[in-house]
């Protein structure tokens, strides 16, 4: 999907960019082998054509970090299938307070072919140890993350700088009509949670996590469970995600043309 977007392009927004697309330019390859688009100057389109090379040659490359500062933060989505095999999914616990007494508790971090790594408060929990789990990482997955985990983060751990490309399933699930946090999601499309886990949410975290401090031995393990529920489960969220978001554009390529 990355290959069909054209809003990467200065001064294209999504109305010129079906214009594109309806000139027969489905994909990159296409605008490039048409010569531009006919609606727009030679010297424009020339220019054009240069940015979607460099653009090809950054994703031959796999450069997330050109994609992170070069393509507009709600289209991130659409790197989903390229950089799938270095995707990594993140969640945080928390305890709860008000600022700036809130502190994080659990960090799960679960990568495709890696499995999942959880860092706890007072184990093993640092901003070098997440940025050691994240090495290598090309596309982030979260849900709501870009409001709350990720600044959270930072806000602890103020050299963490997560430079690449962010799929926040949270505000692309609200572009197909998908509501609600993120278990109401998962119940959705039956996106299931081991039995002990299943109802809990934040407030139950947080209370674990105070049981776990005055002693109670159980009580990580059930936190560690959920937040591992809440981590991997963001994977086949995001499949699910992408191909609904790949429909509606679909569909606003095939849609009628508004009469001025």
């Amino acid at each position: 999907m990355i290959r069909k977007t054209f809003q990467m392009l200065h001064g294209v927004g999504p109305y010129t960019e079906r214009r594109i697309r309806r000139e027969g330019c489905a994909c990159w390859d296409d605008f490039l082998a048409r010569g531009g688009a006919t609606f727009t100057s030679r010297r424009r389109n020339e220019l054009w054509q240069k940015e979607i090379t460099r653009w090809g040659e950054a994703l031959a490359q796999r450069d997330e970090r050109f994609f992170y500062e070069q393509l507009p933060r709600g289209e991130h989505w659409r790197l989903f299938e390229v950089f799938g095999d270095d995707v990594a999914c993140l969640d945080i616990e928390t305890t709860g307070q008000a600022p700036p007494n809130d502190e994080t508790t659990v960090v799960g971090i679960y990568r495709p072919g890696r499995g999942l790594r959880q860092l706890v408060a007072g184990r093993d929990l640092s901003g070098d140890a997440i940025d050691a789990a994240l090495e290598g990482v090309k596309l982030l997955v979260t849900f709501f993350g870009a409001n709350f985990d990720l600044p959270f983060l930072q806000k602890e751990f103020s050299y963490l700088r997560f430079e690449y490309p962010h799929y926040d399933l949270c505000f692309a699930a609200k572009r197909v009509g998908i509501k609600g946090g993120l278990k109401k999601v998962e119940k959705q499309f039956e996106i299931a949670r081991e039995g002990d886990v299943d109802g809990l949410d934040g407030y139950a975290a947080v209370l674990l996590w105070q049981a776990h401090c005055r002693g109670d031995a159980s009580a990580l393990d059930t936190l560690l469970k959920y937040n591992a529920a809440d981590t991997e489960n963001l994977l086949p969220l995001a499949a699910i995600i992408y191909e609904r978001l790949c429909e509606r554009e679909n569909d606003l390529d095939a849609s009628p043309r508004r009469q001025p």
